[in-house]
């Protein structure tokens, strides 16, 4: 089968070029570039189907890749199902569909291009792919297609072409092959590479100090040379392995006090699970000499080891030269390497030279719809607790956050690890941070900006273990998230932190205003009510309520630690705030937006007087029950006002955050949220 003449075009150049007229379903493409690069495909999109009848195999491809991406109900407009509730997908029902409007192949890149740089490619094109844009009646349908090239061919060397030959298995001699030349490129080109979390240059003029024990895998032929080592402070390069331990009654093979002896002498191959085996054997294909594996490389019963080997896990990993990531084994029973799905169907894209003969040639294959479930964010080790991230990118305050973020969703194996498991990006982080102060999993000198967390599941605080203070996310259970606040500024400052009573102390930054009172109904509303409106950095909170005054009117939004309040007296602590002027149009003079802790009397319960913050009678929040919430009213404006946040008697203990946005036309109203 040949190619249509409007295949026969397609190449590096052509798909390269910058568009000039684009069509006004363009946006639906979601292109990010500013200058959008492709070509034109068919002047016509009704000639697809007949073209890939006629036996055009790239047509055939665009077909194919339309009706995978999209539902009957996109291709119809409407929805249409068999009766085992399959959406069924034919030929026909798109044919029927499709406009008379030219199909646009639109080139998708390598985000990072020079990731991999090969040796003068810097002004290379790195493409991916492409997407098929194909216009119907009810507006864009798209197709994702994958570009690949061989390594010597003059796409491929170039890097105009970043895609490569599917490997047959993420373990064959090929796959090590391109695993040990991307680590030399990365070795040898990639600076950032060389940085540490906290952006600090890392020394590689010498093999780094090993870790305290690693494995020595020796030669990789043999497995009677396995067996752990003390290290003693010896120096060479060594492999990392990142994976999920699995449910108690899956873990894996661990080194305690009494197999310590044991595991020095030699560890039996037969008693190893397979996700050490692969790790393991990759290790020696790769040409490494040791590999630390965390259950056999700590000793797992003794408390002083793990806290000793905690703190220095951050440097395990940063000074490993290879971290494996298990990314898909959900516990180490399972292997690191996954059998590779049927290639699809490939078609050659030839270039020919002015003689009329093939020069060279690319190819393409439809991009299968779960591609994304083979990444290594959405296996189940995005659910483990990483030792070490980075993100250089951006700001420190806002770095921590995205840290704390992503760590919070992770599994840890014990629970009583929440902030332990952190201390190794901790200690780097303390590098750029020499003024500041770490309080219990955030900084002093980032706040108040870091006390505004909120619960994306209950916090349940009584399951937590911790001796921690409630003002902590490390003092709940389960994920949290930072509001996305900019522009606002400070509305208390002075911040000290007593480590022993575990103690925030800070004062009001703000003289002119009395006190802060807040009235209102926090009202339960339906998703499709007014959360339509809600801040999407807090939509995502499990126990959101709405705030509503006294005359029903919507002031702003309450995000709960727990799904019940207190009947107790409460307390509204204000920590930022921001005005805004609204567009002319709207008729109001200004808008003040205000972040606020909600707070009650702390009780000492037990011994984890800390993390009980909601003893005592309590009552759920249903319908618009009313909460009368008080602030801090002082006599005396010109004083230095002091809260204190933590749960001993006296003190205070959080029960939430709340986001104003009430809009009004005098200023006044200010010291009522």
């Amino acid at each position: 089968m040949s190619l249509c003449p409007a295949c026969r075009k397609i190449g590096v150049t052509n798909l390269t070029r910058e568009l000039g007229e684009l069509p006004p379903w363009w946006g639906q493409a979601r292109s990010k570039s500013t200058k959008p690069r492709g070509m034109v495909h068919l002047d016509d999109a009704q000639h697809l189907i007949a073209s890939a009848a006629t036996g055009c195999p790239f047509c055939q491809l665009i077909v194919s890749a339309v009706l995978q991406h999209n539902s009957a109900a996109n291709i119809s407009g409407c929805s249409i199902q068999t009766p085992e509730g399959q959406i069924e997908r034919d030929v026909r029902q798109l044919e029927d569909t499709l406009a008379p409007q030219p199909i646009y192949l639109q080139t998708t890149y390598d985000p990072v291009k020079p990731s991999f740089p090969e040796h003068g490619t810097s002004r290379s094109w790195h493409i991916r792919g492409l997407k098929a844009l194909v216009p119907v009646d009810h507006g864009l349908l798209v197709g994702r297609i994958r570009l690949f090239a061989a390594h010597d061919s003059p796409e491929g060397a170039s890097c105009d072409i970043i895609g490569r030959p599917p490997l047959p298995s993420s373990d064959s001699p090929e796959a090590f092959y391109l695993i040990e030349r991307w680590l030399s490129t990365c070795l040898a080109k990639h600076e950032a590479c060389r940085e540490s979390v906290s952006s600090t240059a890392i020394d590689e003029s010498l093999p780094p100090i090993l870790p305290t024990r690693v494995i020595h895998v020796g030669d990789s032929d043999d497995a009677s040379t396995l067996r752990l080592l003390q290290t003693k402070g010896q120096r060479g390069h060594y492999v990392a392995l990142s994976h999920c331990w699995g449910p108690p009654d899956h873990r894996p093979l661990m080194t305690t006090r009494s197999s310590l002896t044991d595991h020095l002498a030699g560890i039996s191959w037969e008693t190893l699970p397979q996700t050490y085996r692969d790790a393991i054997s990759a290790t020696g294909h790769l040409h490494f000499e040791y590999i630390w594996i965390d259950s056999l490389c700590i000793i797992q019963d003794s408390h002083d080891d793990w806290l000793s080997e905690s703190q220095c896990m951050g440097d395990v990993y940063q000074h490993a030269r290879l971290t494996i990531a298990a990314s898909h084994a959900a516990d180490s029973g399972q292997p690191c390497f996954f059998t590779r799905p049927p290639a699809p169907t490939v078609v050659e894209l030839p270039h020919m030279g002015p003689d009329g003969q093939t020069e060279s040639s690319m190819f393409a294959s439809v991009l299968f719809s779960d591609y994304d479930s083979i990444s290594p964010e959405s296996g189940s080790l995005a659910d483990r607790a990483w030792a070490s991230a980075s993100f250089h990118s951006t700001a420190r305050n806002t770095r921590w956050k995205v840290i704390v973020e992503k760590y919070s969703t992770r599994q840890l194996t014990q629970r009583t690890d929440r902030l332990i498991a952190l201390e190794g990006i901790r200690s780097e982080m303390v590098k750029k941070r020499a003024n500041d102060e770490y309080c219990f999993g955030l900084w002093k000198n980032s706040m108040p900006d870091q006390l505004l967390w909120y619960c994306l599941k209950p916090a349940e605080r009584s399951r937590c273990e911790l001796d921690l203070p409630t003002w902590t996310w490390a003092s709940t259970f389960d994920r949290v998230r930072f509001f996305d606040i900019k522009g606002a500024k400070n509305a208390c400052d002075g911040f000290r932190f007593d480590e022993t009573t575990k103690t925030l102390t800070f004062r009001s930054a703000t003289r002119d205003i009395s006190g802060l009172a807040l009235l209102a109904d926090l009202a339960e509303v339906a998703e499709d009510d007014v959360f339509a409106d809600a801040p999407r950095d807090i939509v995502a909170a499990d126990i959101l309520y709405a705030l509503q005054d006294d005359a029903n009117q919507h002031i702003g939004w309450c995000a709960l630690d727990e799904p019940e309040l207190p009947n107790v007296d409460l307390f509204c602590l204000q920590l930022m705030s921001k005005t805004t002027k609204p567009k002319p149009a709207s008729g109001v003079e200004m808008a003040y937006r205000n972040w606020v802790l909600l707070l009650r009397e702390a009780l000492p319960i037990s011994k984890y007087s800390n993390a009980l913050v909601w003893a005592g009678s309590s009552r759920p929040l249903r319908g618009s029950r009313t909460a009368a919430v008080r602030i801090f009213e002082f006599d005396d404006p010109s004083t230095t006002h002091v809260f204190k946040l933590r749960c001993p008697s006296g003190l205070l203990a959080r029960l939430a955050t709340i986001v104003d946005s009430r809009t009004t036309c005098s200023s006044t109203d200010f010291s009522r949220i």
